[in-house]
C-alpha cells in the first residue's frame, strides 16, 4: 500500500513539474511575444516617418524637374535629380513591402514562425538593398555636377571644378563617417534575431527538462 501511495505521490509530483515547466515556458513565450509586438509597433512608427520623408523628398525632386528653380540650361543637368526621384520611388515601394510584412497579425501566430519569416525576408532583400544603396549614394554624390556648367561660366574651368569637388568630397566623408558609426545598420533586424535566439534556447531547455522528467 505504501508503495502504491509513493507511486501516486511521485506521479502527482511529475505532473506538477511538467505543469510548472509549461507555465514557465508559456510565460517566457508571452514575454518574447509582447517584446516583439512592441518592436513591431515602434518599427511601424519609424516607417511612417520614412514614408513622410520620402514623400517630401519626391516633392522636392518634382519641383526641381518641373520648376527648374536653379535655372539649369542643359537637359543633362536634370539627370541626377531624375535618377534620385526614381530611387525614391523604388525605396517607397520596398518600404511598403516591409510594412506589409510586419503588419501581419501576430497575436494568434507562433512567435517563432513570425520571427523566422521576418528574418528570412530581411536576408532575401539584403543583397538587393546593398546594391540599391550603393547606386543611390552614387547618384547623390554626382548631384553637385548638375551645378558645374554655371560655375565654369562664372569662375572658369579650374575654379569651377574645385568649387564642385569640395561639396562632393564633403558628402563622401560624411557618408563614410555615418557608415563607420553604424548609421546604416539594421538594429531592428538584430533585435528580432536576438528574440528568435532566446525563443529557440527556451524551446531547447524545455525539451531537455521534459526528457529528464520522462
Amino acid at each position: 500500500m505504501e508503495l502504491e501511495e509513493l507511486k501516486t505521490t511521485w506521479g502527482m509530483y511529475d505532473k506538477k513539474i511538467l505543469s510548472t515547466q509549461n507555465i514557465t515556458q508559456k510565460l517566457i513565450e508571452s514575454m518574447i511575444r509582447e517584446r516583439s509586438i512592441s518592436r513591431v509597433e515602434r518599427l511601424k512608427k519609424q516607417y511612417f516617418s520614412f514614408f513622410a520623408l520620402l514623400i517630401v523628398e519626391a516633392g522636392f525632386m518634382l519641383a526641381i524637374l518641373f520648376g527648374n528653380p536653379f535655372d539649369f540650361k542643359y537637359q543633362i543637368q536634370f539627370l541626377p535629380f531624375l535618377l534620385l526621384l526614381m530611387g525614391i520611388i523604388v525605396a517607397f515601394i520596398n518600404l511598403t513591402r516591409y510594412y506589409e510584412k510586419i503588419s501581419k497579425p501576430l497575436i494568434d501566430k507562433n512567435i517563432g514562425t513570425f520571427l523566422n519569416d521576418i528574418l528570412d525576408f530581411y536576408e532575401k532583400n539584403q543583397k538587393y538593398e546593398k546594391w540599391f544603396g550603393l547606386i543611390l549614394f552614387s547618384i547623390g554624390f554626382l548631384v553637385p555636377l548638375s551645378f558645374l556648367p554655371p560655375k565654369i561660366e562664372k569662375y572658369g574651368i579650374l575654379k569651377g571644378l574645385l568649387d564642385t569637388a569640395i561639396p562632393m568630397a564633403i558628402s563622401l566623408i560624411l557618408y563614410f563617417l555615418a557608415f563607420k558609426m553604424g548609421a546604416f545598420r539594421k538594429r531592428h533586424k538584430e533585435n528580432f534575431k536576438s528574440d528568435l535566439e532566446e525563443y529557440n534556447e527556451l524551446k531547447e531547455m524545455s525539451g531537455e527538462l521534459n526528457e529528464k522528467v520522462s
